[in-house]
């Protein structure tokens, strides 16, 4: 009887322990009642070891359950933590999307500006290219034009004779100046004067000095009514060299314009070079400088032409490499001259102001 109460007790037992962690409350609650219905005996030795048994399995139970429930809070925590990480991160996500947005609409707003001012750039391109053919265009007619009234100036001057050095007297009129004239032909020249009538059609002094600075008498500008008259008196004046005047030196030049004196002044140096050659230089009207070379007569209207023809040359090149060159930095000079010229004249003005 004893033995098959301890066999159904060990039973109870293992069937208490068979079930789950989860389910231990239910069947201890059977178990009870079970032997409660049944009204099994058991020894007072037996249940404090059911007691203890069953204590300590649901005390690991309760552990065990705590300790999931301590991951399961942790767990929870991290997903927790996780959203509001992914909230984060998709509120950035939306804010770079807006400012990707923005960005994107401001470059096309840029692109758009670039565009303009692409077109822009090449309608001013275009317009500057119109602007420098107008100018080119303007640059050479205004250039044809100064030619042409060099050329009229030139035409016009071309039978005036010009003499410098000539002394002014008291009450001088154009009937004084002419018998002026005749003096110095025939003191300087009595054979031409024999073979020339020489009577001008316009006798006159300059309006101004020649130097403002220097008191030299004004200049007389002769006019003929023949070009030859001139033409004759010039050749006895470069065959004679000194010409005087009561025994004073004067000089008898063409009456060239200024441009026209500018350019033949321009041909001294390479003139005095080929000279010296014996290339038999020449000036001729207006301001062409010819001479011999390779057995032949060669003019040239500018110097530019000069150099175009020397390039070929080198024996001239070299001989004229020196005179050329400082052609080329004489207008650098003349405009270093203008510059000094508009600087002390300024100085002056706020010096006297």
């Amino acid at each position: 009887m004893g033995r098959n109460q301890r066999k159904k007790a060990e039973n109870t037992q293992n069937q208490n322990a068979s079930p789950s962690k989860d389910d231990h409350s239910s069947t201890s609650t059977m178990e009870q009642g079970l032997m409660e219905n049944e009204r099994i005996p058991v020894t007072e030795s037996l249940f404090r070891e059911w007691i203890v048994r069953n204590f300590c399995e649901l005390k690991e139970h309760v552990v065990a359950q705590r300790k999931e429930t301590r991951n399961f809070e942790k767990r929870f925590d991290e997903i927790l933590l996780r959203m509001d990480n992914l909230e984060r991160n998709i509120s950035e996500l939306m804010e770079l999307k807006n400012t990707m947005q923005e960005l994107r609409e401001v470059c096309t707003g840029l692109n758009t500006r670039i565009v303009e001012a692409e077109e822009r750039i090449t309608e001013v391109k275009v317009q500057l290219n119109e602007r420098k053919q107008e100018d080119k265009i303007r640059d050479k007619r205004i250039k044809r034009n100064e030619q042409s009234l060099q050329e009229i100036w030139d035409y016009v001057k071309r039978p005036n004779l010009h003499l410098i050095g000539v002394p002014e007297c008291d009450g001088e009129n154009e009937s004084k100046l002419e018998n002026t004239l005749q003096d110095i032909i025939q003191e300087n020249f009595p054979e031409l004067a024999k073979q020339v009538n020489i009577q001008p059609q316009v006798i006159q002094r300059t309006p101004q000095r020649y130097s403002s600075r220097r008191a030299t008498p004004r200049h007389i500008i002769v006019r003929f009514t023949r070009v030859e008259t001139k033409e004759r008196i010039l050749r006895a004046v470069r065959e004679k060299g000194q010409i005087t005047h009561k025994g004073k030196p004067i000089r008898l030049t063409a009456d060239h314009s200024a441009e026209t004196l500018q350019a033949r002044r321009e041909w001294g140096p390479i003139f005095n070079i080929l000279k010296e050659q014996n290339l038999q230089p020449r000036i001729s009207y207006p301001a062409k400088l010819s001479f011999t070379t390779e057995g032949k007569i060669k003019s040239f209207m500018n110097k530019q032409e000069l150099r175009d023809f020397i390039t070929t040359r080198p024996a001239l090149q070299e001989l004229l490499k020196e005179a050329l060159h400082t052609e080329k930095k004489q207008p650098v000079l003349a405009l270093l001259k203008i510059h000094q010229k508009v600087k002390s004249t300024n100085i002056k003005k706020n010096f006297h102001q």
